[in-house]
């Protein structure tokens, strides 16, 4: 027992000789100010280097090139040769359409050129005096339908303006009779004080709470309130019905006066399109016989002129019965198909908003609405949407690096070929787009991937350089503390390149000076750390004792 008390006096007792130790390293790390001399410096040797500045972006794979295709004229589609994902060739059918009214409108007007070429044959030919009496005998039978043409509808207007007449006559008379009826004003009569009768039993209903309460009611008053409202109901019911029979002929004969007077006036539109038929035809007539009977290079040229629109509208037919058809305008891949056999397809369906430099497509959340799109996959661009205050650094043939997050491990390098000279604004963020060009390809990748570019705007090789973290700056003019003959002197030095870790330096600084980075203390439970980094090149040296 003894032994064991002992050994339990010499823990405790070690345990306060350490705590006595660990508190005077703390309170000396924490609380006591370190010398200059034999302080911990953290040295800098001054060496040659290649900086490179760069900014990131993240954008999308797009094909090099590709299009929206779509029919030029509209039907229904009647086969889609290909499928999503099929590579194409350039001049391969893709598609087609119904063309059965294409090919009616190219016999058509194939037809049309024949009576035309027909017609400028017959007017350089001179006529016969059997011709020239034939069109005299046209004249004279379009002047007799005419003439029969206005008769008729003068005839016609005057019978439908005698029944309408009649109508309005019958009419006002059956009012007037309806009027002096005196059933008639008995029903009226009738009808107003069963109307006034219902509003005087609904306001009794409302007056005895019988509104909120839940039919059906078996209680007074309000039973008996809504049998009176029921039987007021049934009674304006039968009145207005008595008030409709007696207004049984006034309410026919406005019918027929009004089915009367709208054949009136159909007749009339009617009659005089006849007459303007009738005199449009009497016209051509007389122009056709002056015509073929006067001096005849007018007419030649009027004929030649129809032929050229002839056709001018044979091509047109053809050229709509080969849009039936749509086939593939470049080598490339289908990206999307916008329909399937029996639909009909439109015209139209949006165009292709090209990124900076080439063909290559803006990236867009928007499916198209295209019939279908057809992308080179074969050649890779990535577009990227760079910060304002990046794209200003970015400029034409820039190097870069591309990561993609679909495809773990796999850097190409590229090129930057162009960047927007228009900003695009969304969410009242400016962004410019900017294209980079793969120097390679590889199969994994695909179109609408993410890329991830890291793209060097500026590099200087060969360079003086020291670390970001070494440089500070006041008044515009950045310095650095060169230890020299055991002193640090605050130098002013010129920069150029800024890098990730380091900076270049074009004038204050020579090779193999020494410089002072910054110490860094971190207060943690087990005292203070010091360091600067482990910077490769001139390497970190520790200078001085550890106090």
């Amino acid at each position: 027992m003894i032994g064991l008390l002992n050994r339990t006096r010499l823990i405790v007792a070690g345990l306060a000789i350490i705590a006595l130790v660990l508190g005077t390293l703390i309170y000396r790390d924490v609380f006591v100010p370190a010398k200059n001399t034999g302080s911990s410096l953290n040295l800098y040797t001054v060496t040659r280097r290649t900086v490179t500045a760069s900014i990131t972006g993240s954008g999308n794979l797009v094909p090099a090139t590709q299009a929206n295709l779509n029919f030029k004229v509209a039907g229904v589609l009647t086969e889609v040769d290909v499928k999503v994902g099929d590579p194409v060739s350039a001049g391969q059918k893709l598609a087609a359409i119904d063309n059965s009214s294409q090919q009616a409108a190219l016999a058509q007007a194939q037809a049309n050129l024949e009576t035309a070429q027909a017609n400028l044959q017959s007017v350089e030919t001179p006529l016969t005096p059997s011709q020239v009496q034939q069109l005299q005998d046209n004249v004279a039978t379009s002047q007799q339908a005419y003439d029969d043409t206005v008769a008729q509808v003068n005839l016609t207007n005057s019978q439908d303006a005698t029944t309408v007449s009649g109508d309005q006559a019958q009419l006002a008379a059956d009012q007037a009779s309806l009027n002096a009826s005196f059933a008639y004003q008995q029903d009226q009569a009738k009808l107003t004080a069963d109307q006034a009768q219902l509003s005087t039993d609904k306001a009794k209903f409302t007056t005895d709470g019988c509104v909120l309460a839940n039919a059906p009611f078996s209680t007074n008053p309000c039973m008996t309130d809504f049998t009176n409202v029921l039987n007021d109901q049934s009674a304006i019911t039968t009145d207005q019905g008595k008030l409709s029979l007696d207004r049984s002929a006034v309410s026919a004969d406005q019918t027929r006066l009004s089915v009367d007077a709208a054949r009136q006036q159909t007749d009339k539109v009617n009659g005089q399109r006849s007459i303007n038929q009738a005199a449009a035809a009497l016209t051509s007539a007389r122009d056709n016989l002056a015509t073929q009977t006067q001096a005849r290079p007018n007419q030649i040229a009027a004929a030649q002129a129809q032929l050229a629109s002839a056709q001018a509208a044979v091509l047109t037919a053809q050229q709509n019965l080969n849009n039936t058809v749509l086939y593939a305008p470049m080598d490339g891949d289908v990206n999307s198909i916008n329909g399937v056999v029996g639909e009909f397809v439109g015209t139209g369906g949006g165009t292709t908003a090209e990124a900076p430099g080439g063909q290559a497509p803006l990236p867009t959340s928007t499916p198209s609405t295209a019939f279908m799109q057809v992308g080179n996959v074969s050649t890779m661009e990535v577009v990227i949407p760079f910060a304002e205050a990046d794209a200003a650094r970015i400029g034409n043939n820039q190097d870069a690096q591309v990561t993609f997050d679909a495809v773990p491990n796999l850097t190409i390098s590229g090129h930057v070929i162009a960047v927007a000279s228009s900003a695009t604004v969304s969410s009242g963020v400016v962004n410019y787009y900017a294209t980079i060009a793969l120097n390679q390809t590889d199969k994994a990748l695909k179109q609408g991937m993410t890329a991830n570019a890291t793209v060097t705007v500026s590099k200087a090789t060969n360079a003086i350089t020291v670390p970001n973290l070494a440089i500070t700056h006041s008044a515009g003019q950045a310095y650095v503390m060169v230890y020299a003959a055991g002193q640090q002197v605050r130098t002013a030095v010129d920069t150029g390149v800024v890098g990730d870790q380091f900076t270049e330096v074009t004038g204050g600084l020579n090779d193999g000076e020494q410089i002072v980075l910054p110490t860094v203390r971190a207060a943690t439970g087990s005292g203070t750390t010091r360091g600067g980094g482990g910077f490769g090149g001139g390497g970190g040296i520790r200078v001085g004792g550890g106090g």
